[in-house]
């Protein structure tokens, strides 16, 4: 077990956004969150991320509280690595310079062994050619693809992803998926939210259906979306077989 969560609770003012949710992610498990926007996908990721304060419940990672035991917040999210639908890549660098930053300036690497680790990764990620192109040029499937190469250079050991394709056009969907399915391959461990139901049906272990705050449903892909057991699950997919 390489994530724990136990009994989170997050307000944003008087409105409980995760009311007492438990969930532990294995190592090497690739999980799928669906549900409806405002039901706590994105809030759930952005606390294990430290992006968002709780008010109370315990995360851990590799069994240790991450409000108490971490040296550093970024060394920590060097270790769980988060990708963003926005992308939030460094707009004046090039891919390149995306890839090499962090490595240099979180991880302490040599300059040159930085470099050569983010050429490797942006081979792998279709985008070696694109290495010194300014991030500006780049369409948004390139773009999402660099911030996961970004990501990667950091070596992390678990992946969160936030809705990596909603801001991109519907043909540049498919060449982030195909990479993010390659990841999967690899047996990392990823946290993936999305409204791509027939990829979080491809690549899970296990989904989770978020509704109101909780985790009201998880299972296989196959048991949540052949089998659900909550009427509220079966409404929500009934919706997406009809868009």
């Amino acid at each position: 077990m390489i994530i724990e969560i136990e009994h989170l609770v997050k307000r944003f003012g008087k409105l409980e956004v995760l009311k007492d949710v438990s969930l532990s992610v294995n190592k090497g498990e690739v999980i799928s969150v669906i549900g409806s926007s405002g039901s706590g996908k994105s809030t759930l990721l952005r606390c294990i991320n430290l992006l968002e304060s709780y008010q109370s419940g315990t995360i851990k990672f590799e069994s240790k509280d991450i409000l108490s035991s971490i040296k550093g917040i970024n060394q920590y999210r060097a270790q769980v690595g988060m990708i963003f639908q926005s992308f939030n890549l460094f707009s004046h660098l090039t891919a390149l310079e995306n890839c090499v930053i962090g490595q240099v300036k979180v991880l302490k690497k040599k300059r040159s062994d930085a470099e050569q680790l983010a050429m490797e990764i942006l081979d792998k990620v279709g985008l070696a050619s694109f290495a010194n192109a300014s991030v500006m040029t780049l369409s948004g499937g390139q773009k999402q693809r660099v911030a996961i190469a970004r990501t990667l250079c950091m070596e992390p050991k678990v992946l969160l992803f936030d809705e990596p394709t909603s801001a991109l056009d519907p043909e540049m969907v498919g060449e982030v998926l195909h990479v993010i399915k390659s990841l999967a391959k690899e047996h990392r461990t990823m946290m993936i939210v999305t409204h791509e139901m027939a990829f979080a049906k491809e690549v899970s272990d296990r989904v989770l259906f978020m509704d109101s705050g909780i985790i009201l449903e998880e299972g296989t892909p196959d048991e949540l979306f052949n089998h659900p057991k909550q009427e509220r699950t079966k409404e929500f997919l009934q919706r997406f077989r009809n868009q």
